[in-house]
Formats: C-alpha cells, structure tokens, sequence
C-alpha cells in the first residue's frame, strides 16, 4: 500500500503530459467564455411562465425514469447480490444486465430510444430508467451484501423457525437495507432532473429541449434563464431530499 501514492501520481502525470497539449485551448478559451457569460446577462425572466410545460415535463420524465428505473433494479439486484440469489446462473445473468444498462451512457441510451420511438419525454423516461438499473442495481446488491452479515442471525432465526428463502428476503434483509435504498432513490430523483438537460440535446423533451433549442437560436438571455430555472430547481430538489433522507435516517436509528 506504500507505494499507491506514488503509483496515482505517476499516472496522473502520465495523463496530464497526454493532455497538455490542449490546455493553450483552455486558455484562449477562456475569454470566449466570458464573453457568452456578459451576452447572457441579464436573464429574459419574461420567459419563465412559458417554461411551465417542459418544467413539467422534466418533472414527469425523473419520477417516471427513476421510478421504473428502482422497481426493476430492487429484485435484480437481490439476484446479483451473492448471499440473497437463488444460484450461480441467476447472479451471473443479473451481474450482466446490470453491467449492460450502467456502462451504456445515458445521452446514448436516449439517442437510441429516440431512434426507435421518436422526439418526446417517452424516449427521456426509458432512457433513464435504463441507466438507473444498471446504477442502482449495482448499490442495491453492493448494500445488500453490506448488511447481509449483520443480519445474518436474524436471518438464521427466522430459517429455523420455518421461513423461507423468500420469507427471509422480505422480512428479514429489506428493512435493514431499506433505508440505504431509499437515500439512493431520492439521490437518483436530483440526478434525473440535471440529466434532463442534457438528454434535451437528443430531442427526449423536458427543459432539457427548450434550453437546447435556445442555444441553437442564440437566445443567450433565454438561455440564462432557463439555466437559472434549471439552479433553482435542482437546490430546491436537493434541500428536501436532504430532509427526507434525514428523517429516514432518524427514523431507523
């Protein structure tokens, strides 16, 4: 282990030589940025009642997205976590469509969903639902076999009492790794709502399309504040999932 700072600094010097290249476009960049930044300014608060509709639907797209995204991840990843799945061939499979849907990005999750059901927030929802079992499926079993040790007499208890394997699932490893799902679910809402943004330059609807559409059209003060939207949005989404997360915490101390 002595010789992990060395070995990370070594690569991180590798990398930056790689790259040095362009750091001269950083820097003449730079100024171009400040530029956009003062032509922005101030933001077209007039267009912030017209953004009710896609605000919406970005709204529609996270809950839906992260949603589905959780209710397939949660038994995959009892499959994939090596103490809960019933057999060797179950985790690998599961193990495999886990690594699938986290390693395809989710920008092109949704070019491809686009591709084949068209423009709209439904190529949005699918896209992110995709990405979310890969993710969420993976801190889903990674969590259960956390907790699956501390449990384990429990678990063991309920077995000679009669229980099943399922039994035990349920009523013995859910509660005890409900609230680390929970704290994930809601991390995932805040992340589903910032990727729409992004997910708009593929045309999967949301405010993601408008604030694309915007910059394309060199609306640079819509564009400002559809950003701004898009700021106080995410710190409102981030200050009460802070709170829900507290009180699932104190409420399982």
């Amino acid at each position: 282990m002595k010789y992990w700072p060395l070995l990370v600094t070594l690569v991180m010097a590798w990398a930056f030589i790689g790259m040095s290249d362009e750091l001269s476009s950083v820097v003449n960049g730079l100024s171009n940025i400040i530029d956009y930044i003062k032509g922005s300014w101030p933001p077209d608060l007039s267009v912030i009642p017209s953004l009710r509709e896609p605000m919406t639907e970005t709204f529609q797209m996270g809950l839906l997205g992260v949603g589905l995204g959780s209710v397939i991840a949660i038994p995959l990843s009892i499959l994939a976590a090596s103490d809960t799945t019933p057999n060797l061939l179950f985790y690998a499979w599961s193990r495999v469509a886990i690594n699938i849907c986290r390693s395809i990005p989710t920008l092109l999750w949704a070019i491809l969903f686009v591709a084949v059901l068209g423009l709209g927030p439904m190529s949005g929802i699918i896209a992110l639902a995709a990405h979310c079992i890969g993710s969420l499926g993976k801190y889903f079993s990674e969590g259960i076999e956390a907790t699956y040790p501390k449990v384990k007499d429990t678990l063991e208890a309920m077995e000679v009492d009669g229980a099943n394997r399922l039994q035990t699932v349920v009523h013995g490893v859910a509660p005890a790794v409900a609230p680390l799902f929970a704290s994930y679910i809601i991390y995932y809402l805040e992340w589903a709502i910032r990727e729409g943004a992004i997910l708009g330059l593929v045309g999967a609807g949301g405010l993601g399309l408008r604030l694309t559409m915007s910059i394309r059209m060199f609306k640079r003060h819509e564009t400002a504040a559809i950003v701004l939207v898009l700021l106080i949005i995410v710190t409102v989404i981030d200050f009460f999932s802070r709170l829900v997360r507290k009180q699932i915490l104190e409420a399982n101390v």
